[in-house]
């Protein structure tokens, strides 16, 4: 009966649209469709049409006097058509609160849009009232791909939220890193002789990097090639995650009354997309996780997140749902964006040589020539961990973050922001203010660092970290805590400070020896990385070549 509701009420409305489009349609010859303007409830149906298109029209102009300002959009889609359309919408929501202000609102259909352009409105919001702004936006394509328990979707008030953040934190924390360093090593290593043996690669090494990194940490698996099963099953979950996650992206998400229409409407090629994906996810989900729990009944588990888990106590249903969920949701964040962080190291480094040589020989008076630079070696090379900060700011891997959604009517600086709205942090913007950074445009990690009378060199300006890592509640658990690193630092540190050590990043050259200068180009998505370029990568010296090479 629903879904005959569902479909009567849209045929109603296409109907009565109808006349908007240029090209004519005819409806689909279905019996009890074509019955539907005989039947004895004709009235019913077309009341409930007429309904849906008073909402459509008139809801989006309802809106509260005291309401944060924002651009005007179309009566139906109201600004949905550039949030999706353009591939930088964080530059352009960047314009948009230079007109606005730092907090202004969208429409996306019936999505109502709150975006958060300067660093006091997003820690005034989503710190100081992280109560009341830590949940994240209901999303019926989630629902329907089966994936609504992913981090993406759990929430605050979730009973299962403490559960996910004590994992998170125990795994991935302080206390436990060391555990994990001799695994990050090797890998590292391992990434070092894939550069100097095929640099041109430079990409799927990385990558793959990173996929070592996160199986062995959060499942125990050990990745012996690229042809890795796990790997590639995990990796088809990451590229639908980031189309389809976009804000406004999909019509049912806005009127949940769509889930329910046949694929063959207008508007319901969604559902084509629905069935394709739905049992790819779930495999992602369980398969790993499986494969874990076998390792630990056999006692050949890595004490990896899952083992750990499996291994602490007798796991309720629900429990065991948690750490699947959980554990999957950590490799989709964490992989692509370290692998985006790295690629605009290079990226940078191909550009700024000579940020590259004060790097280099700052790593070569504290580590020498005959080791890798070791976790331990950090708090002695303030250059590098300036240079790192400066990478994260220059292009954050999320410029968005993750929409948060707030849970109560609210108001800030004499605003309305309605309950359910979906909070948007446009990272990017305060990255590129030049009231914290000077000269946003320009790569500098001198920013940092001031010079002491006893010539030590100390972080001084707004640390970027704060912003890339979350917030509130929704700190993500690679985040510093009191200067001390956790998992997603550790990686980034050790994979930079080894390539500065040992290999030299430069301009690509061409068939007439001139220099390739590669263009400073991003990515759409939730996770941006640079759009592909070329640099030449070559060892620093014999010596260097030596340590890679070195199996001990």
């Amino acid at each position: 009966m629903v879904s005959r509701v569902a479909t009567s009420t849209y045929l109603v409305v296409i109907c009565a649209l109808k006349p908007l489009f240029k090209k004519t349609f005819d409806l689909p010859s279905i019996p009890w469709v074509s019955g539907i303007l005989a039947d004895r409830d004709v009235l019913v149906y077309e009341l409930l049409g007429i309904g849906f298109l008073f909402l459509i029209l008139f809801r989006t102009r309802r809106h509260s006097n005291a309401s944060p300002p924002g651009p005007r959009g179309s009566i139906f889609s109201g600004n949905r058509s550039v949030i999706i359309g353009r591939k930088d919408i964080w530059a352009q929501y960047a314009e948009w609160a230079r007109i606005y202000g730092p907090v202004f609102s969208l429409k996306a259909n019936q999505l109502n849009i709150i975006v958060l352009n300067s660093a006091k409105a997003l820690h005034d919001l989503l710190d100081g009232r992280s109560k009341i702004y830590s949940d994240r936006p209901t999303l019926i394509m989630n629902e329907l791909l089966k994936q609504d328990k992913f981090l993406i979707r759990l929430t605050s008030r979730s009973s299962q939220f403490p559960l996910y953040r004590r994992m998170a934190h125990e795994e991935l924390g302080i206390q436990k890193m060391s555990r994990h360093l001799p695994a990050l090593e090797n890998h590292v290593k391992l990434l070092l002789k894939d550069l100097l043996s095929h640099p041109e690669h430079f990409k799927s090494h990385l990558r793959i990097c990173q996929s070592r990194n996160i199986l062995k940490t959060i499942y125990g698996h050990t990745v012996e090639s690229r042809d890795d099963y796990f790997v590639n099953l995990i990796e088809q979950r990451m590229k639908v995650l980031n189309s389809f996650m976009r804000t406004g992206a999909w019509l049912v998400d806005s009127y949940p009354i769509l889930r329910h229409i046949p694929q063959w409407m207008p508007g319901g090629g969604f559902q084509k997309f629905v069935s394709e994906k739905r049992a790819r996810n779930e495999e992602v989900v369980n398969l790993p996780y499986e494969w874990t729990k076998s390792q630990v009944k056999a006692g050949a588990a890595y004490p990896s997140l899952v083992a750990n888990q499996v291994n602490r106590e007798k796991l309720s249903a629900e429990h065991e749902e948690v750490i699947k969920h959980v554990a999957v949701t950590m490799y989709v964040a964490g992989v692509d964006t370290v692998l985006s962080t790295l690629l605009t190291f290079l990226l940078v480094m191909t550009l700024n040589p000579e940020c590259q040589i004060r790097a280099q020989k700052e790593i070569d008076s504290v580590v020498g020539s005959d080791r890798l630079p070791r976790l331990s070696d950090r708090d002695k090379l303030p250059y590098v961990d300036a240079l790192i900060k400066e990478v994260l700011r220059f292009h954050p891997p999320a410029p968005l973050g993750l929409n948060h959604a707030v849970t109560q009517d609210d108001e800030y600086d004499g605003m309305f922001i309605r309950k359910n709205s979906t909070v948007v942090p446009n990272i990017w913007a305060v990255t590129r203010d030049d009231s914290i950074y000077p000269e946003p445009t320009r790569f500098d990690p001198t920013r940092y660092l001031i010079r002491k009378q006893s010539s030590e060199l100390e972080c001084v300006q707004t640390d970027p970290r704060k912003f890339v890592f979350g917030f509130g509640r929704r700190i993500c658990a690679g985040k510093i805590l009191s200067g001390r690193m956790h998992f997603a630092e550790t990686s980034v540190f050790l994979q930079i400070s080894s390539i500065l050590a040992t290999l030299t990043i430069s301009k690509e050259r061409d068939g007439m020896d001139s220099e390739i200068a590669p263009v400073v180009d991003f990515t759409g998505g939730i996770i941006s990385l640079p759009e592909d370029f070329l640099c030449k990568i070559s060892p620093r010296s014999d010596a260097a070549i030596d340590l890679i090479m070195w199996d001990h």
